[in-house]
Parts: structure tokens; sequence; C-alpha cells
């Protein structure tokens, strides 16, 4: 359930008027709730991160099964990264475009590690994918691939982590029943 019809695009990067203006944007919008609702009446909700793409939102939900539909409870926001020409290793030497490097802001805020709950950002690597037979100029070029994936990091997904910790730490607290 959330306060206001907007969800998410506060925290794409704003070209024209910056970081410090997107964070701005960020404080001020309204405050998101999920909320679950049992078959008994029982009503749980939390704080919803306007930069998660999914809503843990659910009705009608057996009690018995409230405990463990909170614990599992997760708020995430990927990002694609960068493609790269790569070989599997079954793919007989026929080369493929696929994301080597992408990831996603997480948070578990119910998860037994406290760690986990709060934003963090999770890489996904492709470990069984190779770059074959690469010459001086390509290695050049998976070089610059790599700094693109680096500048992906640095100047997308670390604002939007700190944005999300900013508003993570300023918005939430513990889920509330009545």
């Amino acid at each position: 359930m959330t306060a206001t019809a907007t969800s998410g695009t506060a925290i794409a990067p704003d070209l024209s008027t910056g970081e410090e203006q997107r964070r701005t944007t960020v404080r001020a919008r309204s405050v998101h709730t999920w909320t679950i609702s049992t078959t008994s009446g029982y009503t749980a909700t939390g704080y919803l991160p306007s930069w998660a793409e999914n809503d843990p939102s659910d009705a009608n939900l057996p009690l018995k099964l409230l405990t463990t539909r909170i614990a599992d409870i997760s708020h995430r926001r990927f990002f694609e990264g960068k493609k790269m020409l790569v070989v599997a290793p079954d793919a007989k030497g026929v080369a493929e475009e696929e994301h080597v490097l992408r990831g996603s802001i997480d948070c578990n805020p119910y998860a037994d590690d406290p760690r986990a709950r709060v934003p963090v950002f999770n890489i996904q690597l492709y470990p069984d994918y190779w770059l074959l037979g690469l010459d001086p100029e390509q290695v050049g070029e998976v070089a610059a691939q790599l700094r693109a994936q680096a500048e992906l990091f640095d100047d997308t997904v670390r604002p939007a982590l700190i944005d999300a910790r900013d508003d993570w730490q300023k918005n939430h607290t513990q889920f509330v029943g009545h």
C-alpha cells in the first residue's frame, strides 16, 4: 500500500539537477508501507522503500503462515550491468552477449543476519563463462568494458545504495501488528 502515486522514480539519476537534488527528492516523498492481513483479522505493516521493485503486501493469509511470510520479506532493486561477449563451456566456441557482472540492492528487514537488515549491494558473477583467445587489442577492449562496469557501480549503484541506506535509516521501523 502506498501513500503516493509514484514509486521508485526518484532514485534514478537526474542529470539536469544532479545527485543532491535527487536525494532531496527522495527525502521529500511520502512514506510507503506494505500490509499483510490474515484471515483472522490480524494485520502487520512495515516500511516499503520507494526503490523496492516489489510490494510484499498480501491479504487473507492464514495466521499460521504470517511469521514465515514476514521473515521472507525482501526488498530489491536490480542493476543489469554491462554486456560482454563470452563463451560458455558447452557452447562449442560460440560467443554470446551476457551480463557478466550485475547485481541488486537488497534489504531483508527481518533476516536472522543483522547485516542483511539494511540495504546492501550484491554482485552476481558468471563463473562458467570464459573470454577465450584474446589478443592484446581484445584485452584492451575487456579492460574498457570492466572500467565501464566500474563506472556504473561508482556512478549509479553507489549513489543509489547511499540513498537507499539513508532512506531506510530514516523511515524503517519494525513491523507493527494490529
